[in-house]
């Protein structure tokens, strides 16, 4: 059964990768924001594979490459305190600030914690009382039921030394002022499965309107992307602006409306900085203020101040679809896996980190005039 599904997947994207090369027609931009779908196609070398006047770029869909020097600061600030345990995912960690991250810390003797989830961080602040857990809630709006249900976990149950640094982004803002860059000619967002969390469809209905897009929702899968391509060029070929939600993983009603609800009742949202990008507005949620027993900023009297970033990285410029990673000079010299420069190679989801593990060649990094 298995290996039956297997051979009619690869059929599909046979039929599907021709019936790309049979519509793409002119030049066509398209970004696909997710930083799991764009590893995708570049693990199964779909890239190579598309149409020559088919170009992809990146958007800023990787959580911890648009994290801002400033906010690792305030991590590390916090996590070298006495009496504080820092559970952060695997990326994080190793996200450099000004002069530090929460991986050099922590071979210096700060306790760190790698966990998967918010709830595993407040597992931890159960069985550590004596501690003061803090979670770098780092994410995009996807995140932030999970994040809110932590939160009014640990209030109902009144556990205390649990707090959370609120570093929560929103994609449609930064999407928004991006596409107000002509120079970008983007005709298409290739959007994931993970907008529809909180109901945020209506956003991006409103970009396409606004600035003449067309979008599409896809999972994760081959088939999936592909399938989203198609769409995205026939609906620029037919000169529509659209978006597209026809994946095949929805939330129910239901869902939806504890999503938002758990969500209003714990956050706002604000201005905020993202790396490389500046100051954008309306696109970070903060913890009210009923709730600021758990806002590890009030708690440590913390501010998320302007850091120090590496001149060499040009992750600013990869996030935002101006450029791909070859265009870095430090991207596979001194910026590697291995000792990364920026963020956009630290984490699996970063674009930069794709491109040097699955080895694309650089001749695709500009293929439409």
């Amino acid at each position: 059964m298995k290996a039956g599904k297997v051979a009619k997947d690869l059929d599909r994207q046979k039929d599907l990768l021709e019936e790309l090369h049979a519509l793409v027609d002119r030049p066509m931009r398209l970004m696909v924001v997710c930083g799991t779908q764009n590893r995708a196609i570049l693990k199964y070398g779909i890239r190579e594979k598309l149409p020559v006047m088919l170009e992809l770029v990146a958007g800023p869909g990787c959580s911890v490459c648009v994290m801002p020097a400033g906010h690792i600061d305030a991590f590390v600030k916090v996590a070298t305190q006495p009496q504080v345990i820092t559970a952060a995912c695997e990326d994080l960690i190793r996200v450099p600030g000004s002069r530090e991250s929460l991986a050099s810390i922590w071979k210096k003797g700060a306790r760190v914690e790698v966990i998967t989830s918010p709830m595993d961080a407040l597992d931890i602040a159960r069985k550590e009382p004596d501690y003061t857990v803090v979670y770098p809630a780092v994410g995009f709006e996807a995140t932030a039921p999970g994040v809110a249900e932590t939160i009014l976990e640990a209030a109902r149950l009144g556990i205390e030394n649990f707090c959370v640094f609120p570093s929560i982004r929103l994609l449609p803002p930064t999407i928004d002022l991006l596409m107000l860059d002509p120079d970008l000619n983007i005709r298409g967002l290739l959007c994931s499965d993970h907008i529809n969390t909180i109901s945020d469809t209506e956003a991006y209905t409103l970009l396409a309107k606004k600035h003449h897009l067309s979008c599409f929702i896809a999972g994760f899968e081959l088939v999936d992307i592909l399938e989203g391509l198609v769409s995205l060029v026939k609906q620029i070929r037919n000169n529509e602006s659209l978006f597209d939600d026809t994946s095949a993983f929805t939330y129910s009603s239901a869902d939806n409306r504890k999503a938002r609800k758990m969500v209003s009742e714990v956050f706002f949202a604000v201005d905020t900085d993202w790396r490389g990008l500046g100051t954008i507005e309306q696109s970070g949620f903060v913890i009210r203020d009923e709730l600021s027993l758990f806002d590890a900023t009030k708690r440590f009297n913390v501010r998320f101040e302007e850091g120090q970033e590496s001149c060499m990285c040009q992750c600013n410029a990869i996030i935002s679809g101006r450029g791909l990673p070859p265009d870095c000079p430090a991207f596979g010299m001194v910026c590697t896996p291995q000792n990364p420069v920026g963020p956009c190679m630290i984490s699996d989801e970063g674009i930069c980190h794709s491109y040097f593990k699955y080895n694309v060649p650089a001749h695709r990094a500009h293929v439409t005039g």
